[in-house]
Formats: C-alpha cells, structure tokens, sequence
C-alpha cells in the first residue's frame, strides 16, 4: 500500500471519536491484535453498534461478525479463491495486508457506508428513498425560492431601466417612427435567428446525409468484397445444415415440446375444473400415486429381464443411441436459447440503434468501418507524436535563443557603457529601405511571338541582373575582408585597452594605497605641531633669558645659589642623622638634592661654554 493511503488511514484514527495520536511509525508497529481491534471499534462506529473485545470472543466468532459486516457494507474481497481464503485467514490473524484495504475502503466512504449500515436494518427502504426525494424537493424548492427573489430583484432593476430610458425619450419628436423602427429591427432579427436556426438544421441534415452516404457506400464496398469471396458450395452447405437443424427443432424437438404443454394445459384445465379437494380426496390421490409408482417399478423389472435375455450388444447400441438423443435434445435446447438470446440481443442493438439515430442522427457503424476508424486514429496519433516531438523541439530551441537573446543584451549594455566611457557613441539601427518584389501577374497577350519577345526581354534582364549581382558579390567580398581586418585590429586594440587598463587600475590601487598612508601621516603631523611649537617657545624663551643677562654675575650667582644648596644639603645631612629612624625619607631626600646637585652643575657647564664662545666671537671681531 502506498504511503498517501497509510497518511490517510492514521489521520482518519487520529481524528474523533477514535483519537489514537499515532504516526506512520507507530502505526507500522501496531501488533495485530490492536489491529483487529481497530478494525472492530471502526466496524461498530459505521454500524452505530457498540464496541466488542475481541479478546474476548473466539476467532470464529470474530470472524463471522467481521464478515457479516462487510457483507452488509459491500466490501468486495478478492475473486481468486486462493488470494481469497489468504485474506479471510489475514482477516482473522489480525494481518496488515488485509484489514489495511479495509480500513482505507471504510475511510475513502464513510457517509455512504453509514447510510448503507443503517439501511441494512430494514427489510422495506421505500420510506428512506420518499425521504430522500421529500429532501431533494425542498433543496429544490429552496432553489426556486431563490431563483425568485433573483428574478424579482432583477425586475425591479429592469423597471428602473425602463422607466430612465422612458423618461430619456418621451421628449423625442420622432419617437412613434424610431420605436417603430426597434421593433421591425427586433423582428427581423428574430426572424434572421430562425433562419439561423434553420440553416443550422439543413447543415446537419446535409452532414448527416453524406456520413449515411458515405457509410452505404462503405457497406456496399464491404459486400462487394464479401461476394467476391463467397462460395456457393459453402453457403449452400451452411444453409442445408441450418434447413435441418430447422426441421429437427419444428418435427421433433418443438412438436414434443408443443404436447408436452398441451398435457399441462389438459392438466391444470381438469384440476381448474375439479370440486374443492378435501383430506380423503388426497388419500386417494397418495394411494393412486402409490400405485402407478409400483407399477412402474414392475414395469422396469420386467424390462430389465428381457435386456438380460437379449443380446448384450443391442443394449449397447440401444444406450448408445439413448445417448445420442439426449444430447441431441441438449444441444437443440442451447440453439434454441441461444437463438433466442441473439433475437433479444438484435432487437436490443436496433433498439440502440434507433435511439442513437434519433438523438445524433448518425448510425453504428460495422465492423470494416469501425477497422478503418481504428487505423485513421492510429495514423493521427503517430503524426501527433511526431509533431509534439518537434513542438518540444522548438519549444526547447526557443528557450536557448531567449537565452542567448538575454545574454546577447546583457552584453550589448555592457558593450555600450565601455565605448561611451572611452568617450564614443553607439549609433542605433538605421531603417534600410527594402524594394518590394512585384507579384507575377498573368501575361497580358496570348500571341506566341509576343511572348517569346517577352522571354528572351527577361533573359536579358535576368543576365543583366546576374552580371549586376556579381559585381556586387565582388565588393561585398572586398568589403567583408576590410571588415574583417578592421575587426582584427579592433580586436587588438580592444585587448591592449584591457590589458592597459587592468594596468591603470592596478597603479590605481597602488596610488590609493600611497596617499592614504600619506594622508594619514599628515594628520599625525599636524596634530603633533602644536606640542612641537610649544616646545620651541618654550625653548626660545629660556635662551632670551640666558641672552639677556650678565655672564659673570650669573656665574657668581650660581656658585652662590650652588652653596646655598650645598649648605642647604649639609643641614639635611645633619637632619638626617639626628633622625635616624626615618631612613627612607633621608635617601629619598638624598636622592633629590643630588639630583639637585647635579642639575646646578650641568647649567654651570653651559653658562661656561656660552661666556667662552662669547669672548671667541668678541676676539674674532
């Protein structure tokens, strides 16, 4: 079973009132008796009968109800016997190759199987099928009700429209002449309409004549066919055959048969006629039926004597010919069914025929026409595969140059926006004028000489033409190689752009590079000019103080303010060892005023070295 019709089953037991919240998984793993149970819950919900255990019953049990219940709701099992007796027993084990299809044949029809369930409880269904039509004549007459207030709606619109378009021309001067005019034109349209109408009908009559036209001919070509065909000797052997069977059947067969009926037709006229029967009177009907039955007992006692007495091979052929008229009497029998059979079948198909001729007019056609049909439509099938293919084929063709048309203009865009960034223009298409080609007109003149002149006139011309294309075929040749020359060189110029421009872009990206990193030392630059300039000034004004002043006096002041801190530092030193618990701070201290110490000395040093290039600048002057 297919995946769909398993999704089918379990969302029907997921669903009310069974609720079983179970997957394709789940459901494949079910036992077989959760299966059969299953089955019987669904079998009682479409029945309205109450549920069954069916562990608790016996699988006889099980069985047979199961079986009535699908009787009742026309489950058709398999034909074959064996496939057939496989399923009761798959049935009855619980098996998923046969309760599956049951349970997708109760699922695919749920309403008609309940209707048919509650149906089957009745012996008489006359009461629900004049429900059913009472319940068909209300939607019927809901519908006719609402066919109604539709027509009354729409009427009442078209009065509104007549009543407007009344009010719009009752104003007219010549109003009676134009409504005049309407209803002779309404008229004769209705009278063109029946004449439609009748054409329409002589048309088809006229088909359906030549179909009848072209099916005689059929037949009659059939039957000239068939006589060629036909041998005397057979048909009149075939007819002598039927003579005798129709001589058998009419002497013996039927003359029996004929007084058979009369002695039952004499039978029951007697018993018709006969005084009311009571209990003596069947008594003595039993004891004359007794009778007659010993008689005939003695009777084939005494013919079984004398057939032992006689000569054993009369009794064969005596058997024997006993056979033979028995089954010559079945024989004749199943003819005379089957003769009748193929009068009812007969008069069935000219009843068929009749009404397909009066309801399409046409007739049934035989066996050569049918043949025929056959191989026409064989024919159309094979010319429809053939061109189906070559619709695909072109179908298929036209997806690739739709294709190649996207791409061809993608690239022509692209074309376009390299020539007009490298400063060209594209030129459009321009209109070629095309000479129309005259169309050849019948000759004017019937004279031989007039035209042959005119021949050997379009000869000439032709030649001329001829000499003309060649020229022309010589300069487009000519031309086509400048073209192609041209489109070489185009060419190479095109791959020397590219090559030069892939070039361009990449010192392109090389320059960015540069100036990028350059720009970016430049704002470092200047945002550290500022610091730069205030060190400068800051330099500039402590060499304006050096300049301006007395070398000797800053000497001698510097000496002087090196004691002072000397003195300074000899009274920390003192400090320092009158405290000697603070041994941290004094080394700090110490480290600071020799610091100090050593800043004074370098600015000496300096102030020495300027007053000595002074005094060399002085003696050089």
């Amino acid at each position: 079973m297919s995946s769909e019709s398993l999704s089918f089953i379990v969302q029907n037991l997921n669903s009310p009132p069974f609720n079983c919240n179970t997957s394709l998984i789940a459901f494949d793993l079910w036992s077989p008796t959760t299966l059969l149970q299953q089955l019987s819950d669904v079998i009682s919900w479409i029945t309205q009968t109450n549920n069954i255990d069916v562990t608790k019953e016996t699988a006889e049990e099980t069985a047979l109800r199961i079986l009535y219940q699908l009787k009742i709701l026309k489950y058709k099992p398999p034909s074959d016997i064996e496939e057939l007796e496989e399923w009761r027993a798959g049935l009855v084990e619980g098996a998923k190759r046969s309760i599956y299809p049951v349970l997708l044949y109760i699922f695919s029809n749920i309403d008609m199987l309940k209707q048919r369930a509650y149906l089957a409880k009745f012996l008489v269904k006359e009461t629900h099928a004049r429900v059913m039509d009472v319940q068909q004549d209300s939607m019927l007459i809901e519908d006719i009700r609402s066919d109604l207030k539709a027509m009354e709606v729409e009427k009442e619109v078209l009065a509104r429209k007549i009543e407007k378009t009344f009010k719009k021309i009752q104003n007219l001067p010549s109003l009676e002449r134009q409504m005049a005019a309407a209803s002779e034109l309404r008229l004769q349209k209705e009278r063109q309409g029946e004449l439609n109408m009748q054409r329409s009908e002589q048309r088809d009559g006229i088909i359906h004549a030549e179909k009848k036209l072209q099916r005689l001919k059929d037949q009659l070509n059939e039957l000239r066919i068939a006589s060629e065909n036909i041998d005397p000797s057979n048909m009149i052997a075939q007819l002598q055959d039927e003579i005798m069977t129709n001589k058998y059947l009419v002497d013996t067969k039927l003359s029996k048969e004929i007084e058979h009926m009369r002695q039952v037709v004499g039978e029951l006229a007697r018993v018709y006629n006969m005084p009311a029967i009571d209990q003596s009177d069947i008594s003595k009907l039993q004891t004359e039926v007794d009778a007659k039955t010993n008689k005939i007992m003695l009777l084939e006692k005494e013919r079984d004597k004398t057939e032992e007495n006689t000569d054993e091979n009369f009794s064969i052929f005596r058997h024997q010919a006993a056979t033979v008229e028995r089954r010559k009497n079945t024989i004749a029998q199943k003819l005379q069914e089957a003769r009748q059979e193929l009068s009812r079948l007969e008069q069935h198909v000219e009843q068929k025929k009749q009404v397909l001729k009066s309801t399409t007019g046409s007739e049934v056609m035989s066996a050569h026409q049918f043949k025929m049909y056959v191989n026409r439509v064989r024919d159309k099938k094979g010319a429809y595969k053939k061109k189906k293919m070559n619709i695909e084929e072109l179908q298929t063709e036209r997806e690739v140059l739709l294709r190649t048309m996207d791409l061809l203009a993608k690239k022509f865009e692209a074309l376009k926006e390299k020539i007009e960034n490298m400063g060209g223009e594209v030129l459009e298409n321009q209109s070629i004028s095309t000479v129309r080609r005259p169309r050849t007109a019948a000759p004017k003149s019937s004279n031989v000489e007039e035209l042959k002149t005119l021949v050997k006139e379009l000869m000439h011309d032709l030649d001329e033409r001829r000499e003309q294309i060649s020229v022309l075929k010589k300069a487009h040749k000519g031309r086509q190689d400048e073209f192609n020359e041209e489109n070489d060189l185009v060419r190479g110029k095109q791959a020397e752009y590219e090559r030069r421009h892939a070039q361009v872009e990449s010192g392109y990206e090389e320059l960015k590079q540069m100036v990028d990193s350059m720009e970016q030392r430049q704002e470092v630059a200047v945002k550290t000019i500022p610091d730069l300039e205030q060190q400068i000034a800051d330099v500039d004004s402590k060499l304006e103080v050096l300049d301006g002043g007395d070398p000797e006096n800053e000497e001698t002041q510097l000496k002087i303010q090196l004691e002072e801190e000397q003195h300074l530092s000899e009274q920390l030193a003192q400090r320092s060892s009158s405290d000697v618990g603070d041994l941290n701070a004094a080394r700090q201290q110490m480290l600071m005023w020799r610091g100090l110490l050593t800043m004074f000395e370098a600015k000496i040093f300096t102030t020495k070295e300027k007053i000595h290039g002074n005094m060399e600048h002085s003696l050089g002057d």
